[in-house]
């Protein structure tokens, strides 16, 4: 029994199981591992994932990821030295399929070579995002109570971010990318590269040659497009009949999305209150999750300007799901839902509202969103205080990923 007690049942699983399990940790974690005993010593080095994520944040030029280093060189050569690390040290016949990297100014000619390295093997899942130097991190949204809020990047940002390296583009079992605070520079004849990816999140993309259309042109299996803070995107394309999903958030500058897939299942629209042409959907029918978030102050608007909005919805017959924020309060929903557009919601089961409740109107326009709501299973209500400079502008703030723009 007591035999039993003490036998590491863990530690009996065979290789390829603790792979998989450390794979779910960063880098750092699994490294960790390999204290535990010998058993696990060279464990980690199998695990197809390399996982970093820079701890310094560029507040302070002296700022240590430990107590050892004392200049911000030698807190710099620390992180980059674990990622080459992380890289070199897998054991042979262990290729890296998933590459994530938060990553603070590491040096472009080791940047590169870090890509050219995982780029050359059979890399499914990249995931890189940068970090600068006096790096505002201000969000691209014109809508915030800050004086210097626009849709655009600050002037001095304009020459900061680093051009995205040509074999990100060359991947032949790349499955999903993810790039955060780059400028787009493709390979010259970029041809059908991208045939296997399925996945593609752009966030704060600098775009000066406009080749977002070219790139999206080439993804012929395109499922999941998230386009985060792109100010330079205006009209665009996405031809990829396999198209499911489609995000645009806070990039105010559109003017035109054309979405030609007939498979499109969700739909995610965040700015301003979208113009009568910004949208053109193959199949609105087909939709059946649609989020609607609305960055600017709504207690000014016409009843008119809600109707390319309220149309889009009227237009998803199918909804089985619906997210709407508005501001600064709920009595807007009347603007969105007049008597043709409460239809389309007849299939909807789940519902959610991010809004204010100042006073009985608000709650008197809930009352007619869900009057004929009838089989309406999930009802969310997120109730939103005042608007605060600190909610909406991120100014310093590295932590900043450029995802969420809500009024929270």
């Amino acid at each position: 029994m007591k035999n039993q007690r003490r036998k590491d049942r863990l530690s009996a699983l065979p290789d390829e199981m603790l792979h998989c399990i450390l794979s779910h940790l960063s880098s750092d974690k699994a490294g960790r591992t390999s204290s535990l005993s010998r058993r696990w010593h060279h464990v980690h080095s199998g695990v197809p994932v390399v996982d970093l994520v820079d701890p310094k944040s560029g507040r302070n030029k002296y700022e240590l990821p430990d107590h050892n280093c004392r200049t911000r060189y030698e807190a710099k050569v620390c992180f980059d030295q674990k990622v080459t690390g992380a890289i070199l040290c897998k054991a042979a016949g262990t290729p890296i399929r998933t590459f994530r990297l938060d990553a603070f100014s590491p040096p472009r000619g080791l940047l590169d070579q870090w890509i050219i390295i995982v780029s050359s093997g059979v890399v499914e899942e990249i995931d890189i995002k940068l970090r600068y130097w006096e790096f505002s991190g201000r969000r691209l949204c014109p809508f915030g109570s800050s004086h210097n809020a626009s849709a655009d990047f600050d002037k001095c940002d304009n020459k900061r971010y680093v051009k995205t390296q040509h074999h990100l583009f060359g991947c032949p079992a790349l499955r999903r990318l993810r790039l955060t605070n780059w400028t787009l520079d493709l390979p010259p004849p970029l041809g059908a590269v991208m045939s296997s990816l399925e996945t593609l999140c752009l966030a704060r993309i600098m775009d000066p040659k406009d080749q977002l259309q070219q790139l999206l042109a080439n993804c012929p299996r395109l499922t999941d497009l998230t386009l985060q803070e792109c100010p330079s995107l205006k009209k665009i394309t996405v031809t990829s009949a396999h198209l499911r999903s489609f995000a645009m958030i806070c990039c105010h500058n559109a003017t035109r999305v054309k979405l030609t897939s007939s498979c499109l299942q969700s739909l995610h629209y965040q700015g301003d209150l979208p113009r009568k042409s910004l949208f053109k959907l193959a199949n609105h029918a087909g939709v059946a999750a649609l989020k609607i978030e609305i960055c600017e102050d709504l207690s000014e608007k016409e009843p008119a300007e809600f109707v390319p909005a309220t149309k889009l919805i009227r237009r998803c017959t199918e909804l089985a799901y619906l997210h709407l924020s508005l501001y600064p309060s709920m009595a807007h929903c009347c603007s969105f839902f007049s008597t043709d557009a409460v239809p389309s919601l007849q299939h909807l089961r789940q519902l959610v509202l991010e809004c204010c409740f100042w006073d009985d109107q608000d709650v008197q326009s809930v009352a007619l969103l869900l009057r004929d709501t009838h089989n309406l299973e999930v009802l969310s209500l997120f109730l939103l205080g005042p608007e605060s400079e600190s909610d909406t502008e991120h100014e310093d703030d590295d932590d900043y990923d450029g995802v969420d723009c809500t009024k929270a």
